[in-house]
């Protein structure tokens, strides 16, 4: 069994869209950029896997400072046995979703994307 991550990243690709999103749509951190990222790839289904070329970017406690993040992972995917690798995966996932999304439309805001997952109608 593989130890889990005590410190959590993104790829390069990834921080630089997780860098233009913080600025583009005003996230206050990029911690809460990555954590939308997350959300996005969680609920659309996505699967968790090796993240290659991941840099650290958040020690685990810092990221999920009540544990949180960690028990949804484990509530989601009860196979799962190395919970904060699965966040990192996902998130990476979630911020390629983002990249994809936005490329496709670059009109569209994330307050409308928000409002989207969330199953509210768009203005």
């Amino acid at each position: 069994m593989a130890e889990d991550k005590k410190t959590i990243g993104l790829t390069n690709s990834n921080r630089a869209i997780m860098d233009q999103i913080v600025e583009s749509a005003g996230f206050k951190q990029d911690m809460d950029a990555a954590k939308f990222a997350f959300a996005i790839a969680v609920n659309r289904g996505c699967n968790w896997g090796p993240v290659e070329g991941a840099s650290t970017i958040w020690n685990v406690g810092s990221f999920d400072e009540g544990g949180d993040l960690k028990a949804l992972v484990q509530n989601l995917f009860p196979a799962v046995e190395t919970p904060y690798r699965a966040i990192e995966s996902l998130m990476n996932a979630g911020f390629s979703l983002l990249h994809a999304e936005l490329a496709s439309n670059p009109s569209l805001h994330i307050d409308e994307l928000i409002k989207s997952e969330i199953g509210e109608e768009t203005r």
